[in-house]
């Protein structure tokens, strides 16, 4: 994953609610593992275990956040389990084996969290964090965005 990328993540965090916390950290998993599948087939070892590692990071954050006191959370968590054993499986053995099938999984997880983002209006989880409002503008390096608290992204 690219600065960039990682700077649109780290914005989309500042601003974003319980649900659409769910929704970043599943793309940012998806990515991961898009990215660890690629360095498989570049036959890059030493990427593929550390995507697979940053995979898992998320996927274990995932899981902490995850209420299992109601049914719903129960079933998402063991879906979460699998994908994670999936996950060291795939560290262990060095090949990616079941990690498309998670990958399916982990999409299929996505578009229902999506839907529960777009119904939650609790506000953003960071309420202390700088506003970042609408407007790029041209910077020596490329694309610059800037945020009302003076913080910019290259992008």
């Amino acid at each position: 994953m690219t600065n960039e990328q990682m700077n649109v993540y780290k914005m989309r965090i500042t601003q974003a609610g319980i649900g659409e916390m769910n929704v970043i950290m599943l793309e940012m998993e998806m990515q991961w593992i898009e990215e660890a599948l690629e360095a498989y087939d570049r036959k890059d070892e030493t990427t593929f275990v550390s995507c697979v590692d940053k995979a898992q990071a998320v996927q274990i954050e995932l899981m902490n956040v995850t209420n299992v006191k109601n049914a719903v959370g129960f079933d998402v968590y063991s879906i979460y389990a699998f994908i994670n054993k999936q996950l060291i499986t795939a560290k262990i053995k060095r090949q990616p084996l079941e990690i498309e099938r998670c990958k399916v999984m982990l999409e299929k997880l996505h578009k229902s969290f999506v839907e529960i983002a777009a119904t939650d209006n609790g506000g953003p989880v960071m309420v202390g964090s700088e506003k970042v409002y609408a407007g790029l503008t041209y910077g020596t390096s490329g694309l610059v965005e800037s945020s009302m608290g003076g913080t910019e992204y290259t992008v």
